[in-house]
């Protein structure tokens, strides 16, 4: 598989993934693009507007996920949360690309933390004052974040080998799970 190198070929799979397509990022991500000065402009405007239609796409389905379902327990909320946070990844993938220069990756992680952030911060001021179930709730939204890390692995210098988990103490001791 080859991935888009011109903006043409970045343009037709980011509206891809625009319109839901999420085998558009396979495609994406093994992709790599040089920004220079005539396609600057347009590819980051380009990726923005995709971008925001994702995140917005993904709100709709969160809102209406809780305006159609009654909660009776702490478990179906759970269940919305759980499902809101899976629906995510390719949004998370998004930012991810390996194919976005570094300034454009920075900027859309900062971004969908922080939407995260807020939305947390709004379900916590919603959670009702006096539900029996609140506490519970509060645990289950302090719960819902997401760990933007690079999906590189990590290769330890002097094995050759690829390390994902190995931990090593500052004392020079391996800790093994």
């Amino acid at each position: 598989m080859k991935g888009p190198i011109t903006y043409s070929e970045w343009t037709i799979l980011l509206d891809k993934f625009g319109n839901g397509d999420d085998a558009a990022i396979e495609e994406l991500n093994i992709g790599s693009f040089i920004v220079d000065a005539g396609t600057a402009t347009r590819f980051y405007t380009k990726v923005e507007e995709i971008y925001k239609k994702r995140k917005q796409s993904w709100l709709d389905n969160f809102q209406r996920s809780f305006h159609f379902q009654n909660f009776k327990t702490e478990d179906e909320f759970e269940i919305a949360l759980r499902n809101a946070k899976k629906n995510l990844s390719p949004l998370i993938k998004f930012v991810l690309l390996k194919g976005f220069p570094e300034d454009l990756k920075k900027t859309l992680k900062k971004d969908l933390e922080d939407f995260i952030i807020e939305i947390k911060t709004s379900l916590k001021n919603n959670v009702s004052k006096i539900s029996k179930g609140r506490d519970k709730m509060l645990i289950l939204l302090n719960a819902f974040e997401i760990s933007i890390i690079s999906e590189e692995p990590k290769i330890d210098v002097n094995n050759n080998f690829q390390n994902t988990n190995e931990i090593i103490a500052p004392m020079g001791r391996k800790i093994i799970f």
